[in-house]
C-alpha cells in the first residue's frame, strides 16, 4: 500500500515538474517568436542603435579599441551632433553620459559581432528577462496562469517595440528582475542569496538611476528575521555602489557627482555643462495624466495590458500581502519620479522609462488570472471540476 502511495506521489511530482517546464517554455518562446519576427522584419527599417543606444556602442568600443571612456575619438564628426548625449569630465574630454555597465556586459558580443552584437545582446537580454519574470512571478501564482501572464506581457506591452533596438531600459529591468528573483521565496534569512540580490539591485540601481526607486520597499520581500537578512543585502549592494562612487571620483572629482549633473551642451566649438536635475520642473499632475493618457505614449494606448494586471495587486495582497505592497510601492514611486520629467516621452514608442513597471505587473496579472480561473467568476472550460 505504501510502495503504491510513493509511486503515485512521484508520479505526481513528475506531472508538476513537467508542466512547470511547458508553461515556462509558453511564457518565454511565444514573445520569442514574435520578437524574431521583429528583427527579421526590421521593425521600422530605422537602425537598432537609435537615440541613446548608440552612446551606450560607442561606450562599448571605446572600452574595446582605447580601454577608455573617452569618447572624443569615437564620435562621428561634427561633435555639435553629440549636444547633451555626452559628459564633460574634470580634464576636459567628452565622456558617456550614459551609465556604462550595459556597455560592459555587452561587450563580448560587440568584440565578436561588431555593431550586430548589439542587437543579439539585445534579443538575448530579453528572452533572459522573460525566463527571470517567470521564475519570479511563479511564486504568487500556478503555473500556467504566471505564463500566460508572461506571454501577454512580452507580447501586448511595449517591449516588442525595444527589440530592435540596444535598450539600456531592458537592461536595467533585468537586473531588477534578477535581484527580486536572487531573495529566498520562502523569506529565509540566507545571507548568500541576499548578498548576490544586493549585488544585483546595486548595479539595477547605478544601471538606470530610477531603479534607487525600487530600494525602499525590499524589506517586505525580504527574510526574516530582517537583522540577518538585511545587513546581507547591504553589504552586497554596497558592492556596485563602491565602484560607481569611485568611478564617479574619477571623473568629476566627486563620488556624488554622475555624468548628468555634468552633461555636455556643444555649439561649435564652445561647450558649457549643465545638469538634468533641470529637467524635472514637469507639474506631476499634467505628467501622471499624459504618462496614463497621451496617445501617442500613454500607457492606456500603448500598454493597456499593464493597467489590466495593475488592477490585479488587489488579488495578489490576498495571497502575498508584502509582495502586493512592495509592487504597489515600487510603481507609484517610479510612476510619480517621470511624472516630473519633462523628457518622458523621449521614446519612439511608448514609455521606455517605466518598462520595469510593465515587467513586474506581469506578478499581479498571473494572480488575477488564477483568480478568473479559479474565484467566484468561474469559466467551466478551464476550472477545475470536481
Amino acid at each position: 500500500m505504501r510502495h503504491g502511495t510513493d509511486r503515485g506521489d512521484d508520479h505526481t511530482k513528475r506531472s508538476a515538474a513537467l508542466s512547470l517546464d511547458w508553461s515556462c517554455l509558453v511564457a518565454v518562446a511565444v514573445p520569442a517568436l514574435v520578437y524574431i519576427g521583429v528583427i527579421v522584419a526590421h521593425y521600422d527599417g530605422r537602425p537598432y542603435l537609435r537615440g541613446d543606444c548608440q552612446y551606450y556602442f560607442y561606450s562599448a568600443v571605446s572600452l574595446i579599441e582605447d580601454h577608455d571612456v573617452d569618447l572624443m575619438n569615437n564620435l562621428p564628426a561634427p561633435l555639435s551632433r553629440h549636444s547633451d548625449d555626452v559628459s564633460l569630465d574634470r580634464k576636459g574630454r567628452l565622456v558617456p553620459k550614459h551609465p556604462i555597465w550595459m556597455a560592459v556586459f555587452a561587450l563580448p558580443f560587440v568584440v565578436a559581432f561588431g555593431p550586430p552584437g548589439a542587437l543579439i545582446f539585445n534579443l538575448l537580454q530579453l528572452v533572459l528577462l522573460l525566463f527571470l519574470a517567470f521564475r519570479f512571478t511563479r511564486r504568487f501564482s500556478s503555473p500556467w496562469a504566471s505564463a500566460l501572464a508572461i506571454a501577454a506581457t512580452g507580447s501586448l506591452s511595449i517591449l516588442p517595440h525595444y527589440v530592435w533596438n540596444f535598450s539600456p531600459d531592458v537592461f536595467s529591468c533585468l537586473l531588477l528582475v534578477a535581484g527580486l528573483t536572487a531573495l529566498p521565496a520562502d523569506r529565509s534569512p540566507g545571507r548568500l542569496r541576499h548578498c548576490l540580490a544586493g549585488i544585483l539591485f546595486g548595479l539595477a540601481a547605478v544601471s538606470k538611476f530610477s531603479l534607487f526607486l525600487a530600494l525602499p520597499g525590499l524589506p517586505l520581500l525580504c527574510g526574516r528575521p530582517l537583522r540577518k537578512s538585511i545587513p546581507a543585502l547591504a553589504f552586497g549592494f554596497a558592492v556596485p555602489m563602491v565602484f560607481w562612487c569611485a568611478f564617479n571620483l574619477h571623473l568629476f572629482g566627486s563620488p556624488l557627482t554622475t555624468s548628468y549633473d555634468r552633461m555636455a551642451r556643444i555649439e561649435g566649438d564652445v561647450v558649457w555643462v549643465h545638469s538634468q536635475r533641470s529637467d524635472f520642473g514637469l507639474p506631476l499632475l499634467v505628467g501622471a495624466r499624459a504618462q496614463i493618457m497621451d496617445r501617442t505614449h500613454g500607457l492606456l494606448f500603448t500598454s493597456p495590458v499593464t493597467l489590466l494586471s495593475i488592477a490585479g495587486l488587489f488579488t495578489l495582497a490576498r495571497k502575498d500581502r508584502g509582495a502586493a505592497l512592495y509592487l504597489l510601492v515600487t510603481f507609484l514611486l517610479v510612476f510619480l519620479f517621470f511624472s516630473t520629467y519633462e523628457q518622458w516621452v523621449a521614446s519612439h514608442h511608448g514609455n521606455r522609462f517605466l518598462i520595469p513597471i510593465m515587467v513586474l505587473a506581469s506578478v499581479p496579472l498571473a494572480c488575477l488570472i488564477d483568480w478568473i480561473i479559479d474565484g467566484p467568476v468561474r469559466f467551466p472550460s478551464l476550472g477545475h471540476h470536481g
